[in-house]
């Protein structure tokens, strides 16, 4: 048999994940510090605080984005194998973009109730939904390559496979709608953000109950995989 260098384990993509989010996750906070230190300076601390609450609302809303983000991330891939090329390189892709999401989260804040505001939270949307196109053009890349899983896991790589297509399906129409209304209603476009950002606070559930409602759909077998 031919000498050949093999695949890298997951765990290594799962450790460098963890550090470039918990970076992001820290990166979020140094604006409410410089808020912070210019509301020291206010005679009135409690009206100081009132005047900085977009950038308030922008660190909240970022690190929903990241922490629900990296939650559904080890939900997902906890049973994935050895990784081939396409899939490191997707994975890349998507810490690229978490760690934009600081920068996106400080222009929100700076943003809101300016006449930049429409394109801030456009921005700060492209963030959140752009994984799903992008999920979506590798998972297609991905249908001759099998997608290797762990021997507890209780579904087939091609399972997963198609789970993870319509999920990006649905993120992807769902991301269009919401980054459409951004340019012409951006409260109302938060508004959305949140709402799909609810639906990601228990991953294991949503999984669990997409599963069972899109089963037959994405053709996935009930029963554990033998």
């Amino acid at each position: 048999m031919a000498k050949k260098f093999p695949d890298i384990e997951h765990s290594r993509i799962d450790a460098l994940g963890d550090g470039i989010y918990a970076i992001a996750l820290t990166l979020l906070g140094l604006d409410v510090v410089g808020a912070v230190m210019h509301i020291a300076e206010e005679p009135d601390l409690n009206s100081a605080l009132l005047h900085e609450w977009p950038i308030l609302l922008a660190f909240v809303m970022g690190f929903f984005v990241l922490f629900a983000v990296w939650y559904q991330y080890h939900v997902y891939s906890q049973f994935a194998g050895k990784p081939h090329a396409l899939m490191v390189w997707q994975h890349g892709l998507g810490f690229m973009v978490a760690a934009l999401v600081p920068a996106g989260a400080a222009l929100l804040g700076e943003s809101i109730n300016t006449p930049n505001m429409a394109w801030a939270v456009f921005y700060f949307g492209l963030l959140i939904f752009i994984e799903g196109p992008i999920a979506l053009l590798f998972l297609v890349a991905m249908k001759k390559r099998p997608l290797t899983v762990t021997s507890d896991s209780p579904f087939t790589g091609e399972e997963l496979l198609r789970m993870g297509s319509v999920y990006s399906v649905i993120k992807t129409v769902f991301g269009a709608i919401a980054l459409t209304t951004a340019l012409f209603a951006p409260w109302v476009a938060l508004a959305l953000y949140g709402l799909f950002l609810f639906t990601m606070v228990n991953p294991v559930g949503s999984l669990n109950s997409a599963v069972a409602r899109l089963g037959r759909f994405a053709n996935i077998s009930p029963e554990h995989k033998q």
